[in-house]
């Protein structure tokens, strides 16, 4: 099952990465400035807080494979709406987005510890398949950042008409899109379906969950951390360019700039495998906290952009140590029959916190000192 899993995951992995550096920079090219921009991520987090309880309970009922398929052509449509530069239809985009990402983050994981405890995997046989998958996801994102680059520069940003607009930051936007037909036609061709444990009947409803969440402590503190370590990285991600980018300066690489990114979130992965021989999840967890947090209070702390992107390659690191190792636990702690509903609910708390900054429109300072906090918590 492993051989089976991530071609498929890699896939969808490979088509998120290839968007995901040039969407800020997208829409600076249609002329939106960081205030708008915001309200376009707030749309996409929104929209995955309010759908994402819902898409989980589907999931585990309706069954994990569907669920992948229907990711894929929903973020299709996402990916399709960047052609134009209306602020309007862009939102419907973003809409769809934030309903493919917690589509992505749950259903994935969903089916591959299902797949594992059906053949016998313990933890540690799961947390090793988590670090290869997140170890292959970074080397998918190193190579996309560089096709994305390469597809950017073919030709410049051009308009039709009726705001219809080709070439330039959108060319990695239709890569992406021939990626996610590939990953479709293999998840449909190559995987099993699974379901909650009541095989698609009851099981995953949302009140049996949000029971589960309340009764159980380690469920309701592994969904802490995981929340408030993703919500910090999701404000990063929609962070890290403006942080970046100086005035009277060229436009960074953004492409380039992610794939450093992405080789240290690839060391992480290796780390976290020669960590996991020694240390228990918990104990790695704790340690990537409180580097994390270091890293985004040096952000707080200090304007030089060289500075900061030292910080952001060491929180990237983290960031690779943190799926795995947040994989493993959750596999353990969360039960089978609602897994993909309460992987959902773990998401609500999570979108709340990244819309808070967007919607307050906080300085980059603030912002960093708001996931330092977050990020002290878990």
């Amino acid at each position: 099952f492993q051989r089976l899993y991530l071609p498929g995951f890699l896939l969808a992995m490979l088509a998120d990465w290839l968007q995901g550096p040039f969407v800020y920079a997208l829409y600076q090219g249609y002329g939106i400035d960081r205030e708008h921009n915001g309200y376009l991520f707030v749309g996409g987090f929104g929209a995955s807080a309010v759908v994402g309880t819902v898409v989980g309970s589907l999931a585990d009922r309706v069954g994990r494979r569907q669920s992948a398929i229907l990711y894929c052509v929903i973020y299709f449509g996402h990916c399709l709406t960047k052609h134009w530069g209306l602020f309007r239809v862009l939102m419907v985009g973003r809409i769809l987005g934030g309903i493919s990402t917690s589509l992505l983050f749950s259903v994935f994981d969903s089916w591959l510890v299902s797949e594992s405890q059906r053949e016998g995997f313990d933890g540690e046989q799961l947390g090793n398949t988590f670090s290869l998958a997140y170890f292959g996801s970074s080397v998918a994102a190193i190579a996309a950042g560089q096709l994305g680059e390469v597809a950017a520069n073919i030709t410049p940003l051009t308009k039709l008409g009726a705001g219809l607009h080709y070439g330039g930051y959108i060319a990695p936007f239709d890569l992406a899109n021939v990626v996610l037909v590939l990953c479709m036609i293999y998840i449909s061709t190559k995987w099993s379906e699974n379901y909650g444990a009541s095989d698609g009947q009851s099981g995953g409803s949302f009140g049996k969950a949000v029971g589960a969440i309340c009764d159980d402590k380690k469920i309701l503190l592994c969904g802490l951390i995981c929340s408030s370590f993703e919500s910090s990285m999701f404000i990063f991600v929609f962070n890290w360019t403006p942080c970046l980018m100086e005035p009277d300066q060229p436009v960074p690489p953004f492409g380039h700039i992610f794939t450093g990114f992405m080789i240290f979130c690839l060391l992480g992965t290796r780390v976290y495998s020669y960590l996991a021989k020694t240390l228990s999840a918990e104990q790695i967890g704790a340690l990537v906290m409180a580097v994390s947090m270091a890293c985004h209070l040096t952000v707080y702390l200090v304007e030089s952009v060289q500075v900061r992107f030292v910080a952001f390659l060491a929180f990237e690191a983290c960031v690779g140590l943190y799926f795995p190792m947040m994989g493993t636990l959750k596999g353990d702690i969360v039960p089978e029959d609602m897994r993909s509903t309460i992987y959902n609910l773990y998401r609500l708390p999570l979108n709340v916190i990244v819309l808070m900054p967007l919607l307050l429109n906080f300085s980059i300072s603030t912002t960093f000192a708001v996931t330092t906090a977050i990020l002290a918590v878990a």
